[in-house]
């Protein structure tokens, strides 16, 4: 079961594959650069994530560990699902409790239920034909 799930047989044509490539690259790759900024100024990102009261190197963590490194396994498509995991929880914590929900007004939480949604999107999708997981799945 849990296989089926971290490896699921592809079924997608070409086409379809095509654009799930290209939305993992461009998506999982926007919030990569989201990811890295918070890697490069941990320290900053740690204050901003305790001022948010929300717990400060460990939260903050999480968030680099989500937005930096499940993206770089998203991009590729390793690991596929279980990478999306992480980035579904760290967009629903953004938008729902930092920002409250909200989509309209100032410091709305659009950006990060844009990701939510597309990132629920390609984890009930797939990965399509072009992932390494299916590489590894293919050699077995």
């Amino acid at each position: 079961m849990i296989q089926k799930f971290l490896f699921p047989k592809n079924t997608h044509n070409t086409p379809i594959s095509i654009i799930l490539l290209i939305l993992r690259i461009a998506f999982a790759g926007m919030l990569l650069t989201h990811g890295w900024f918070k890697l490069t100024h941990f320290e900053a990102t740690v204050n901003s994530f305790s001022a948010m009261g929300m717990g400060g190197s460990i939260a903050a963590g999480l968030a680099v560990f989500a937005e930096f490194f499940c993206a770089l396994g998203i991009i590729v498509g390793l690991l596929y699902r279980l990478a999306l995991i992480p980035v579904i929880i760290t967009m629903s914590v953004a938008f729902f409790a930092v920002k409250g929900g909200r989509l309209i007004g100032a410091d709305n939480g659009e950006l990060a239920f844009l990701y939510l949604i597309v990132f629920v999107v390609l984890l009930l999708a797939g990965s399509g034909k072009y992932a390494l997981d299916n590489f590894f799945t293919k050699k077995k």
